[in-house]
């Protein structure tokens, strides 16, 4: 291991949930590494800490341990685990939907329940804060060496990973169709599931304009045409572009505002998108 842990999930930063955690691996090691992927994780959204991890965790160093928890079953029968991805992380997280993402695009080698003996000292008799007594506590003895990936517990398949349900973009008579997956919180763009290479079947150049469709259910909410974009700079402030985002996915954004809040998108849960050629400017 390379004494790099990484934490993540959904406790926000206005108690000290997050600062417990890490007051626990540095308990365990002082001169672990901590770092933080988010905390701001909506509360119970497993799905949103799947796409999280996706998106930090192939660009971290082989070794390197990340503790995410979102756990809405916290106490409840589901497992707590410890995955391996193909490329060499370690992820310690309840087993609820949360290593979907990972397992799916990256790929997980084996992964191993964490033993019931695995917890911080004192803890037992308390079953509300295993992000602190179980997570922090084994990703910080792995992290820093203290224990064996082997050690912490008994495999099983990787079969039985619980798995969410992603659906698959697709591209129907020249119409792509896809799911608004999740945003660019803090700029407001729209992150799609449709792939870069789905997006190339239709064809379309920088600058062509692009007929978007965005549904909630079977209502359509929203249609517009724009452009076709590598940067931001190729539209004028204001202007709405879709692009390829740091995920290698299709995005839709208002340069310099957002595209959820000024045409009230929302993600998931029935949010879909198509997208057409329209024209060549």
């Amino acid at each position: 291991m390379n004494g790099l842990l990484v934490l993540q999930s959904d406790f926000g930063l206005s108690d000290g949930a997050v600062a417990a955690m890490e007051g626990v691996a540095l308990s365990v090691d002082p001169h672990l590494q901590l770092y933080s992927l988010t905390h701001e994780i909506p509360p119970f959204d497993t799905y949103e800490a799947s796409y999280r991890l996706l998106q930090v965790v192939p660009f971290w160093p082989k070794g390197s341990v990340f503790v995410s928890v979102v756990d809405p079953g916290v106490g409840s029968s589901r497992r707590s685990c410890v995955a391996k991805t193909v490329t060499g992380q370690y992820i310690v997280t309840p087993d609820n939907g949360s290593l979907s993402h990972i397992a799916r695009v990256i790929g997980i080698e084996s992964v191993r329940e964490i033993s019931g003996e695995e917890r911080r000292e004192g803890s037992r008799y308390t079953q509300t804060f295993h992000g602190r007594d179980i997570y922090a506590y084994t990703g910080a003895r792995l992290a820093a060496g203290l224990v064996t990936y082997d050690y912490i517990g008994p495999e099983y398949d990787k079969s039985e990973i619980k798995m969410l349900e992603m659906p698959e973009a697709s591209f129907e008579d020249g119409m792509i169709i896809g799911t608004i997956e999740t945003l660019d919180v803090r700029f407001g763009s729209l992150w799609t599931n449709v792939s870069s290479e789905l997006f190339r079947k239709l064809g379309a150049k920088r600058k062509d304009l692009i007929d978007i469709s965005i549904y909630n259910g079977e209502r359509k909410v929203h249609r517009s045409f724009v452009t076709l974009a590598e940067t931001f700079a190729d539209v004028e402030i204001g202007e709405s572009l879709i692009y390829v985002n740091s995920m290698n996915h299709m995005a839709v954004a208002i340069n310099q505002g957002s595209f959820a809040d000024a045409y009230h998108i929302g993600i998931r849960n029935g949010w879909k998108i198509t997208m057409e050629l329209a024209e060549r400017r």
